[in-house]
């Protein structure tokens, strides 16, 4: 038996609504409609803990600063690689540099 997209999409269709009436109590049907998405506003809760994020002040650079460090990290890198270091290690010794500090 052959069928057509259009009935393949209404059988999908029927075959969702049917699992979603099925799947939620009749008590939380209310809160969806019936294609499934909620109909109340997603509520977002910032779970950042103090003293972490942008508006804690002093904890981010400002772009010359961080242009700055970035530019005498990638020297020291290459330095080092001339040196005979492999990028590799020398950029794992900064990383235990940076947890120790």
């Amino acid at each position: 038996m052959k069928i057509t997209k259009r009935q393949l999409r209404r059988i999908i269709r029927e075959e969702k609504q049917r699992f979603l009436n099925e799947a939620l109590p009749a008590h939380l049907q209310k809160h969806f409609r019936k294609d499934g998405s909620s109909i109340h506003q997603p509520q977002i809760k910032d779970v950042t803990p103090a003293g972490y994020g942008p508006d804690e002040g002093g904890a981010l650079l400002d772009l010359d600063d961080y242009n700055m460090l970035e530019n005498a990290v990638e020297e020291a890198i290459e330095n080092l690689v001339k040196l005979g270091y492999t990028r590799e290690d020398v950029v794992q010794a900064l990383q235990t540099i940076a947890e120790d500090a």
